[in-house]
């Protein structure tokens, strides 16, 4: 990777989905260090994976400081953008980055992630917003070898580039000997989803989601093959989720004209 900046970020913003306790989190604080000496952390206090971009609506929020700068939300990561920014943060934070997710955000999978969503609110807010995940990251600070040697290079990397309004940068690490990865490559979305494996619950009438049921072809340029090769993801997000070559295509219909 080329040469980048060691210029301050200021004041940064860390949330995830896998909990405030989670090695992820820890892991991105430590990573920030390098960037920032004004560090908070608004994570949920449970595990929110799958929340996509849920917002509690008709019940309280909670939030608690566990540690100086550091809260528990008692809601979804979207709610640690929403509350944290209006009403622990004094200022708004010039960085929210979101993660380090257990397993990677990819192709449909970011449909569902509350990182993604996390680092989505920010953008929202107007704030620069970078979501990491690490592939196979479970529970074993080893599995983050990657993301723990290349993050500070690849945020600062992003920064340097520039990060466009309403845009967010979707980041994942492979899971590869550090020592043998590539570098940083842009890739679009890859399509795997062939359907779910539903199991059943403890109970009648109960029932859980299980793996997954994932094609195992990519797409070439797609981020699930550049992270095959060897090489970081970087995939950059838009709010806008108009088809508009398809919008283009569509004919007005007037109601009126026809009574």
């Amino acid at each position: 990777m080329a040469a980048i900046s060691n210029k301050p970020v200021g004041r940064i913003l860390i949330s995830n989905d896998d909990g405030v306790d989670s090695i992820g989190i820890t892991i991105l604080r430590e990573i920030a260090t390098a960037l920032s000496d004004d560090i908070w952390i608004i994570a949920p206090s449970e595990n929110r994976s799958g929340a996509s971009r849920s917002i509690t609506l008709r019940r309280d929020v909670v939030i608690e400081e566990i540690a100086p700068k550091t809260f528990r939300c008692s809601g979804s990561p979207s709610d640690c953008i929403i509350f944290g920014m209006a009403e622990i943060l004094d200022q708004a934070p010039d960085l929210v980055l979101t993660g380090i997710n257990h397993g990677m955000n990819v192709a449909d999978d970011i449909l569902y992630s509350g990182t993604v969503a996390g680092a989505m609110e920010a953008s929202l807010l107007g704030v620069p917003a970078i979501a990491l995940s690490q592939r196979h990251g479970r529970e074993d600070p080893v599995d983050y070898a990657a993301s723990r040697l290349y993050g500070e290079q690849v945020i600062r990397h992003i920064l340097n580039l520039g990060i466009p309004p309403r845009t967010v940068m979707n980041v994942n690490f492979p899971k590869t000997d550090p020592a043998s990865i590539k570098g940083v490559k842009p890739a679009h979305l890859d399509r795997h989803k062939l359907g779910d494996v539903v199991i059943n619950g403890g109970a009648p009438n109960h029932y859980r989601l299980g793996p997954l049921h994932s094609d195992p072809e990519t797409s070439d340029g797609s981020d699930r093959a550049v992270l095959n090769d060897g090489w970081i993801s970087l995939t950059p997000l838009m709010m806008d989720v108009t088809a508009h070559h398809l919008l283009e295509q569509l004919p007005i219909l007037d109601i009126a004209a026809s009574k």
